[in-house]
């Protein structure tokens, strides 16, 4: 897979682009509708790893093991614990404070 630039969006535009994402995602009718648009957009090396990933985060809520999931998926064992904590996070909504009072 290729690497990336380090370059960073500005916060605005970010939601722009994942907005646009959740829009394709409401109107898909299928699974297959969510997949055709994904690969639009994904190599399939990115496919692959991003199906990889969802793939241990079901294994880990299914109680799978590090090792069996390992083994199955073909990842580190540095990704699973990766994605554990992730699953473990709460989702936090950011609050959004005023400079000034209204």
């Amino acid at each position: 897979m290729s690497n990336t630039s380090k370059k960073y969006f500005e916060e605005s535009f970010k939601k722009k682009i994942w907005g646009e994402l959740i829009k394709e995602a409401n109107r898909a009718k299928s699974d297959k509708d969510i997949l055709s648009a994904l690969s639009k957009v994904l190599t399939s090396a990115e496919l692959n790893l991003l199906e990889k990933r969802l793939a241990v985060a079901y294994m880990l809520k299914n109680g799978f093991t590090y090792r069996k999931i390992c083994e199955i998926a073909d990842v580190h064992y540095n990704t699973v614990s990766f994605i554990k904590k992730g699953l473990k996070k709460p989702i936090r909504i950011k609050k959004v404070y005023s400079s000034s009072p209204p």
